[in-house]
């Protein structure tokens, strides 16, 4: 668990780090006013400075991290523990060399445990532990094992102590995280139920509403159309559009009410559509699994292509081919119809169409092409046909 980035004991933290450099400050000029700065004395000096600097280099610009990011936090961590790992050796043999300065080991104990983890933090307590042991050895000449035994066997409960407690906040916060990730797996199992419930309102809606009267409006034309000397080519037109238009709708009602429903992959859709319309289908490329929102805007593409062609080209010949390309999947709609119609003077080479000049259709397929990432582009040649083209991105599959 990484303490530093859940910053849990700030209060502690400023505490021990104002505390290491008062006792320093105390211990050097308690030192120094019975020392020279001779040979030892002088090695003590600088042995205390590179501690004061170290700890100093690992603790200034740490504070108020929770709103920084994981990198930052990583690096500001590995910064302390140098540190930290630093003041740790310039102290070890300053407080052999200065009993004086073994004071320090308090704060300087849970500055190490504020950062370091597990048995490294151990094996340097320990170390602290002997080398203010080592030292009131020294300077007591041996003769006081209370003096020395004390602060020895103190560290030892100190470092239980502190990894008990330590382990009770770890514990503490993984609950903490594992009850967090409960509450928005909830929270999410609501949503999907209330997403759920919505749809099938919608669905409800519609299948009452839109389906009915759609599904009326189309049998009064069946009927119509039975009736001698009633039939028509725009009657037909208008009862083929109703029949479609009700099979597409209920198609999105089962959608609706039923997410999971396994939907074609959308070779088979266009396949279907283009068989639907009389024209020719192909595959182009390695085909593959394509995501749906990619897929449904695909599918509308070529449908209002195909009802286009069919509406407007007279075309005795429309080829669908879809294209698998490496980072994105094409459809290219191909007639040889009257083509679009242009100003005089335009002559006959093929001339780009741009969605602004052309309809609504035109407008929402370049719409949902360009949606997501890709583009439309139509050609057409007065008398020799159109070409719609459509291009669209896909995610790049993992190596």
């Amino acid at each position: 668990m990484n303490l530093l980035a859940l910053r849990r004991r700030p209060a502690i933290d400023l505490a021990v780090d104002v505390g290491f450099a008062t006792l320093l400050i105390l211990c050097g000029i308690r030192y120094f006013s019975r020392h020279t700065l001779d040979g030892v004395g002088l090695a003590a000096l600088v042995l205390a400075a590179g501690a004061g600097a170290s700890y100093a280099v690992a603790v200034i610009g740490t504070r108020g991290i929770v709103a920084r990011t994981s990198s930052v936090i990583d690096a500001i961590r590995s910064r302390q523990s140098v540190g930290l790992l630093l003041a740790t050796a310039f102290w070890l043999p300053l407080v052999v060399l200065a009993p004086s300065f073994g004071w320090c080991a308090f704060a300087l104990f849970f500055a190490v445990h504020r950062v370091l983890r597990g048995r490294l933090a151990t094996a340097i307590s320990a170390v602290i532990v002997i080398a203010v042991s080592t030292g009131l050895f020294l300077m007591s000449d041996g003769d006081d094992l209370g003096l020395v035994l004390g602060p020895f066997f103190g560290g030892l409960v100190l470092t239980y102590a502190y990894a008990a407690l330590d382990r009770a906040l770890t514990e503490q916060q993984e609950l903490i995280t594992e009850l967090v990730e409960t509450r928005q797996q909830l929270a999410a199992s609501e949503r999907d139920a209330g997403a759920l419930a919505e749809r099938e309102r919608v669905a409800s809606e519609l299948h009452d509403t839109v389906v009915q009267h759609t599904a009326t409006a189309l049998l009064m034309l069946e009927s119509d159309g039975l009736r001698p000397g009633r039939q028509s080519q725009e009657v037909t037109q208008a009862r083929n559009a109703l029949r479609e238009g009700l099979v597409e709708t209920r198609q999105l009602l089962h959608g609706l009410t039923d997410p999971r429903t396994s939907v074609p992959s959308l070779a088979a859709a266009l396949a279907a559509q283009a068989e639907l319309a009389g024209a020719n289908f192909s595959i182009a490329g390695n085909e593959r699994e394509i995501e749906a929102p990619v897929s449904h805007a695909m599918q509308r593409i070529v449908q209002e292509a195909l009802t286009n062609a069919r509406k407007h080209a007279n075309s005795a010949s429309v080829h669908v081919t879809l294209t698998f390309f490496d980072e994105a999947i094409g459809a290219d709609i191909t007639d040889e119809g009257e083509g679009f119609r242009y100003e005089p003077g335009a002559g006959d080479v093929p001339v780009a169409v741009s969605a602004e000049s052309g309809g609504f259709g035109i407008r929402a397929m370049a719409w949902r092409a360009e949606t997501l990432g890709g583009s439309l582009t139509i050609e057409s040649r007065p008398g020799d046909g159109t070409v719609v083209a459509a291009i669209i991105p896909t995610p790049t599959e993992p190596s």
